[in-house]
């Protein structure tokens, strides 16, 4: 029987939302002095907000158990919601508390460091919102000229210095560090966080795998193929539909990690093929790139094969793909011929089809279905080619440009396929 639900990310969530500011706000409540008693919501606002902080800076770390079980992606989505969240009850806690002096001013800082970046992180760095609101897109397009992609990442990570502030804050209230229980567990939650995200920029770089360039092909207008190997003792872990993260250390502008899908299913070669389009700055610079070039990648990362492996072995799969999006579900194709699949793929123009041949290979097989076209397809050609018992006995991987997944996830969901039926990652991060 198909996994219709996603009971892991409902679960991710309840966790992210209630459970984990729950201890802390426990163990706060049973020490508060009755004098703050009108004080008392908006300090449990204060403190969920700080939770919530320290959670998504964990998120930031892009922990690969969690990505394995709910995907980074969604991980990414949780991390920006709860940043938000969490600045708009630091609002509500600082309109309804009273202090002074350093109290007052490394609270108002935190703020102040958090909201600024905030505006800029929905601008450059949210584009699950930018994908969504064309005003912010083309915001983003004009200013990214100006603010490249390195410099926010550097910007962003000022989000550290605001909760560091926010922890002096808070070691400044002596009627809260008076709270013995709560202090403790606010002191461990906070060092363990840091000592996570200090280990996931300074000492996981460490084991990053350092691959070599072995070509840099120009395949369709603006899209270069570049084929990677990897060293012999190489333990990464990739499975077909994986997404690794790349950079080039050598090269200005190239020295901060970028995911992006591999396009062949994992071989003993150690060889992987990445197909990447040149939408940004990073993206643009990689067609000079000279072969030879050290590369350091760090993953995998993903859920298609994962998605595939949690469903019935004898569920037809369904492939709905657009341009570019296609990179990822091309290994997952390449790894999973045993199966039924059918794959509809679209592109704008004739020439952003890409691998054409390999399509017309996996054609021969009997098990294989494919539909190829130029511009979209209509509601009704995928819906009547579907098998028959989908509903029942069919998963969908869909990849592609944001508004066409959500288009296609909509009309699966509207005629009956349930969430855990489809399966797809946005790059929108």
């Amino acid at each position: 029987m198909l996994k219709r639900h996603r009971y892991s990310l409902g679960l991710f969530w309840l966790i992210a939302i209630f459970l984990l500011p729950l201890p802390f706000i426990q163990t706060l409540s049973n020490g508060l002095p009755s004098i703050y008693q009108s004080e008392y919501r908006a300090i449990y606002y204060g403190t969920i907000a700080y939770v919530w902080m320290l959670f998504a800076i964990y998120l930031s770390t892009k922990p690969k158990w969690l990505d394995r079980l709910i995907g980074l992606p969604e991980m990414y989505m949780v991390h920006g919601i709860l940043s938000i969240a969490a600045i708009v009850l630091s609002y509500l806690h600082k309109e309804g508390t009273v202090s002074s002096g350093w109290i007052k001013t490394t609270g108002d800082w935190s703020f102040d460091l958090l909201l600024g970046l905030m505006i800029y992180s929905l601008v450059f760095m949210a584009g699950w919102l930018t994908n969504r609101i064309l005003i912010l897109k083309r915001i983003k397009q004009i200013l990214e000229k100006l603010f490249k992609h390195e410099l926010s990442i550097w910007i962003h990570r000022l989000n550290i210095v605001a909760v560091i502030l926010a922890f002096i804050h808070v070691q400044l209230i002596p009627y809260v560090t008076s709270i013995k229980p709560f202090i403790y567990l606010f002191d461990v939650a906070s060092a363990v966080v840091l000592s996570c995200y200090l280990f996931s920029k300074f000492v996981k770089p460490l084991t990053y795998e350092q691959g070599m360039l072995l070509s840099n092909t120009t395949i369709a207008k603006n899209v270069q193929e570049l084929v990677i190997r990897l060293p012999r003792s190489s333990h990464i872990e990739l499975l077909a539909g994986d997404y690794v993260f790349m950079a080039f250390p050598d090269y200005r502008g190239l020295k901060e990690m970028h995911p992006f899908s591999i396009a062949n299913a994992p071989n003993e070669q150690q060889e992987i093929v990445l197909v990447i389009r040149g939408d940004g700055d990073f993206t643009r610079y990689l067609k000079k790139v000279p072969v030879e070039s050290r590369v350091n990648i760090d993953g995998g990362f993903g859920r298609y094969q994962k998605f595939l492996d949690d469903q019935p072995k004898d569920a037809n799969i369904v492939i709905l793909a657009g341009g570019i999006g296609v990179t990822p579900l091309l290994s997952t194709i390449d790894a999973n011929l045993n199966r039924n699949v059918k794959v509809f793929y679209t592109g704008h123009r004739k020439e952003d089809l890409l691998y054409a041949s390999r399509f017309m290979n996996w054609q021969k097989k009997d098990n294989f279905d494919c539909h190829i076209q130029v511009g979209r397809f209509k509601d009704g050609q995928v819906l009547n080619e579907l098998p028959k018992d989908w509903p029942t006995n069919t998963v969908f991987l869909i990849g592609g440009p944001s508004a066409m997944m959500h288009h296609w996830i909509r009309l699966l969901k509207n005629n009956g396929a349930g969430n855990g039926q489809i399966y797809y990652e946005e790059f929108s991060w």
